[in-house]
């Protein structure tokens, strides 16, 4: 049975197009070098997350926020700007 374990996980823009569509192509924004370092940095994010809690599925969309400086739930970012509502799913299982 899957069950909801995290029904506000609210993430930036550059972890939502990683986690959503495995593209990490709206990094270009920053340099070559910066551009690799921040895709891995937010892949290994990702995986600790997927192995400590469960499944990173995209939530409502009517519940994103255009304009927040609260810090992204999966890299951790602090920096003003989109989060994007995501849950947490698990399968039962006793954590």
């Amino acid at each position: 049975m899957v069950e909801v374990i995290d029904d506000d996980f609210m993430v930036c823009t550059d972890c939502l197009m990683i986690i959503a569509n495995d593209d990490a192509s709206g990094l270009d924004y920053s340099l070559d070098e910066e551009t690799e370092g921040r895709e891995q940095e937010i892949r290994e994010a990702i995986a600790e997350i997927q192995r400590e809690e469960g499944q990173i599925a995209v939530g409502d969309s009517g519940r994103d926020d255009e304009l927040s400086s609260s810090p992204c739930a999966c890299c951790g970012t602090r920096l003003v700007g989109a989060r994007h509502h995501f849950v947490i799913l698990g399968c039962g299982r006793e954590r």
